[in-house]
Order: structure tokens, then C-alpha cells, then sequence
């Protein structure tokens, strides 16, 4: 009977121990704050699988790597103490974009982050850990509409930034590559000339002188300043463009007859849809020099052992 007890206690220490080697291990201590091995692994994951968008470059050491990971880790710590301190409480409907997010990301990635430890359990404190820095972001510079002084700002920004038009564009060749004569080059080019003659003319009258053309009007297009896929100064072409007019801008083999709208003429409703993009680009620098002057003064105690385990775990 002695042996039996003797057996299941044994069985049980090594069930136990067995539990607790599985769990993850202290990868950093951050101000006091304990950072399990797994928080670890997925920054670590992130930087590289990504070294340039941490400042790294393809070929950075193990150190650099691992240095980089470990800021990272300082930050997560960082926006959740500015969150706390923050006294606002997450709302619901926050609480329920995390755990879309997180149900999003899981799967189609469950797979890999199993691959490197990372549960989905972490994965929820990342995501909520961004949720936190968003909240605090908004609480911080978006003061709401009733705030005159500063929604004046924002909205300077939308109309100095974002330009609206109709556009027609068209091509020196046909639609199998053919290059046009030099006459239907004229042709197409005097026909475009003519409706940029500096007078005001409504969306429609523009619309209606392309009908049975065969050239498609765009739909509005809203176009933010620096955006990709436009050649470089058509926005600012635009831009000085009289409300109501046409011009023609001709950019290698495309030609684009531009018909500029009246932003503020569109409406609340888009200042409304871009309003959030707008005190991103008027604040996002400032708050991320906040969190750096938040994280630079943090102490870190490294768990080498564990942080190296984890580095090979990744970058095999």
C-alpha cells in the first residue's frame, strides 16, 4: 500500500513539474513587471519578419534583434501603465473590436503563432495593449467637435490636404497597346482642350461631354496629399485648381481631364469619414515622441537564457 502512495505522489510531482516547464518562462522584468516568454517571442516575431520597419536592416545582428524586441516590450509596458493612469475604462464596444481582432488574426495565423509559442491568450493582451494606445490617443488630441479652437485645426488640415474631382483619363495608344497616330493624337488633345477653357461648369455639363465618347468619368475621387498611384504634382495641379473648372494634365502617355469639385461643398458627412485619418497625420508624431520619453526611462532586467531560447525558437 506504501508503494502505491508512494507511486501516485511521485506521479504527481512529475505531473507537476511537467506543468510548470511547459508554462512560459521570464523572458524581461520591467519595472518590476514580469514579461513572460511568449510577449517576447511575438515581438521578436514581428521585428524579424519585419527588421525595416523597427530601423533594422536585413543583415542586423542577433543583438540588434533582440535589442529591438526588447524596446518593443518596454513600449507594451509603457501604454498599458499610460492606460491605467489614464483612469478610462475601455467601453464595450471597444472591448468587442479586441476580441474580433484577436478571433481575426487567430485564424488565419493560429497556426504560426503555435509554430512559436504564442498563445492566443497573449496574442488578446497585444491587441488590448494597442486598444489601450489608441484610447489614451484619442482622449489626448481628439477633443471633440465642440472643442472650436481645435476642430478648427483639424479641419484646416482635411481641406488644406485632401483635394475632390471627377477625372477622365486616356491614353496615346489603344487598348492593345497600339500607339495612336500623330492626328489622333491632335484630335483626342483638341477635344480635351476645348473643355479647359477657364469657365465654370457644373459635374454634369462635364459628364455630359464625354457621353457617347467612349472615355469613362471617375467617380468623386478624394485625394489625400502624397498618396501612391498619382504622378508626383498632380496634387498640388489639382490642388490650385479652380472650384468648377477643367484642366488638362498630361503625364507621359496618359492624359487626365480633371473636373476639380468644391471639397466643402461634399459635405459633413466626408470630413466625418476622414476626420480620424486627419488627427492621426496632425498628432501621430507627437504622441509617439510621448511614449518614447514614457518607455526611455524604464529599467530592464534581461532573462539571457530564456531570451535566447526564444530567439532560436524564431530565427532558424
Amino acid at each position: 500500500m506504501k508503494k502505491i502512495i508512494a507511486a501516485l505522489i511521485a506521479a504527481v510531482m512529475m505531473f507537476s513539474v511537467s506543468g510548470c516547464s511547459s508554462a512560459p518562462k521570464t523572458a524581461l522584468t520591467i519595472e518590476g513587471t514580469a514579461l513572460n516568454s511568449e510577449i517576447f517571442a511575438y515581438y521578436l516575431d514581428k521585428v524579424t519578419a519585419s527588421p525595416e520597419s523597427y530601423g533594422l536592416g536585413k543583415d542586423a545582428s542577433e543583438k540588434e534583434f533582440k535589442d529591438a524586441a526588447v524596446k518593443e516590450c518596454k513600449r507594451y509596458i509603457a501604454v498599458n501603465t499610460d492606460f491605467v493612469n489614464s483612469g478610462r475604462p475601455l467601453t464595450s464596444a471597444q472591448k468587442v473590436e479586441i476580441s474580433e481582432r484577436v478571433n481575426n488574426i487567430w485564424m488565419r495565423s493560429e497556426n504560426h503563432y503555435n509554430s512559436i509559442g504564442v498563445t492566443k491568450q497573449t496574442l488578446t493582451k497585444i491587441v488590448t495593449a494597442g486598444k489601450y494606445e489608441e484610447a489614451v490617443f484619442t482622449a489626448l488630441y481628439d477633443k471633440g467637435v465642440g472643442d472650436v479652437a481645435a476642430e478648427k485645426t483639424i479641419q484646416n488640415y482635411f481641406y488644406d490636404n485632401y483635394v475632390s474631382f471627377l477625372t477622365v483619363c486616356a491614353y496615346f495608344s489603344s487598348a492593345n497597346g497600339t500607339p495612336m497616330t500623330q492626328l489622333e493624337k491632335t484630335e483626342m488633345l483638341n477635344f480635351f482642350s476645348s473643355l479647359s477653357d477657364g469657365k465654370t461648369i457644373t459635374a454634369e455639363d462635364f459628364e455630359k461631354s464625354f457621353a457617347d465618347t467612349g472615355y469613362a468619368v471617375s467617380d468623386t475621387v478624394i485625394l489625400k496629399r502624397n498618396s501612391d498611384g498619382y504622378p508626383e504634382g498632380f496634387f498640388e495641379s489639382v490642388r490650385i485648381q479652380a472650384d468648377s473648372t477643367v484642366q488638362i494634365i498630361i503625364y507621359d502617355d496618359c492624359v487626365f481631364a480633371i473636373y476639380k469639385e468644391n471639397l466643402a461643398d461634399k459635405g459633413e458627412g466626408v470630413y466625418a469619414a476622414y476626420r480620424t485619418t486627419c488627427i492621426n497625420d496632425l498628432y501621430a508624431e507627437q504622441n509617439e515622441e510621448r511614449i518614447e520619453k514614457l518607455t526611455e526611462g524604464l529599467s530592464v532586467d534581461e532573462n539571457s537564457k530564456v531570451i535566447d531560447s526564444v530567439y532560436k525558437a524564431i530565427v532558424k
